[in-house]
């Protein structure tokens, strides 16, 4: 009886064994699997350019953005690039965004092999130079367009139909937002699976012309109110008379300060003579004599005191006799 449990002990232990080695094996294949779906991480590149020419790019740039291998955007300073797409690249996000009318128009683009590409958003957003046919562009792969020509104020497609695969596109929104010269026929567009169109065709040359728009299946297209830029009146700059404005005479104040006269020195015989201080008070300080009166004064003084040492002798004389 010992024996037999023993046995039906040890098989159980083995049978459990055995499911867990099993497990493991499972869960090691699916991890593998997952890691070899999921996308590789790509090293970051940078645009090379021609050698003694900052304005062609030779090899485009790339970087990881969003889980997909997204071109680096171009400059506004290029104005041509290689006609080869990297095979990494898997997004177009913002690839010549923002070129203003005061740049060049960038060329090479126009053959790109955009069979890999999964996103286009806002890809000639903002570019007031932009308007070449891009019919050639495969979007089969694509499935956001969003703001691809948002203010592409230029874009026309070069006056050619724009003929594209959209059957895989979700999001449309504001696609031809401000794109104020384009004009072309889009209703032959399938766009089954686009869930986003609001602003499609806002401000564009097909904005209220539903015989140019694709057919919506699943929503309406829903425009905000386009918003008028205020216009700023040139400020009225008044410019001052020709004629140069006469100057003020500016008289300045000067302080009137009397002149010290200096009284001439007196002859040998008063030099020894001590003139005694002024004992006048405040209040008659300010009621000085006059230079003139201060000489005549002095001259006074002086004839009595030589008259009385001419007299004094005499007298002292004849009293002795």
């Amino acid at each position: 009886m010992r024996f037999l449990l023993s046995v039906l002990f040890f098989s159980a232990i083995s049978s459990i064994s055995i499911n867990f080695v099993h497990l493991f094996d499972r869960n090691d294949e699916i991890y593998f699997k997952m890691q070899e779906s999921k996308p590789q991480r790509v090293k970051e590149k940078s645009h090379k350019y021609k050698k003694d020419d900052p304005t062609e790019i030779e090899e485009i740039g790339y970087y990881y953005r969003n889980e997909l291998v997204t071109i680096k955007q171009i400059p506004p300073s290029v104005k041509r690039v290689t006609s080869n797409l990297p095979t990494e690249i898997q997004s177009l996000y913002g690839a010549f965004a923002n070129r203003f009318e005061r740049y060049k128009e960038v060329t090479g683009f126009e053959s790109w092999d955009t069979s890999k590409i999964t996103d286009m958003s806002y890809v000639f957003s903002n570019n007031a130079t932009v308007n070449v046919n891009l019919s050639s562009w495969k979007t089969d792969q694509v499935t956001t367009m969003q703001g691809m020509f948002k203010g592409a104020v230029k874009f026309n497609n070069g006056g050619k139909p724009l003929n594209w695969t959209t059957s895989n596109v979700k999001s449309m929104e504001s696609m031809f937002d401000g794109a104020t010269d384009f004009n072309q026929d889009l209703k032959s567009w399938k766009v089954d699976n686009v869930i986003k169109n609001k602003n499609f065709s806002r401000g564009s040359g097909i904005f209220g012309n539903n015989d140019k728009k694709p057919k919506w299946n699943k929503i309406e297209e829903v425009n905000d109110p386009i918003e008028k830029k205020i216009e700023k009146k040139p400020e009225v700059i008044i410019h001052p008379s020709p004629t140069s404005p006469k100057r003020k005479v500016q008289i300045p104040i000067v302080k009137l300060v009397s002149p010290i006269i200096k009284p001439k020195p007196l002859a040998n015989s008063t030099s020894k003579l001590n003139i005694p201080k002024s004992t006048m008070t405040q209040n008659q300080t300010s009621k000085k004599l006059s230079t003139p009166a201060i000489v005549g004064v002095i001259v006074g003084i002086q004839a009595i005191l030589t008259s009385l040492g001419f007299g004094i002798p005499y007298i002292i004389k004849k009293f002795k006799k």
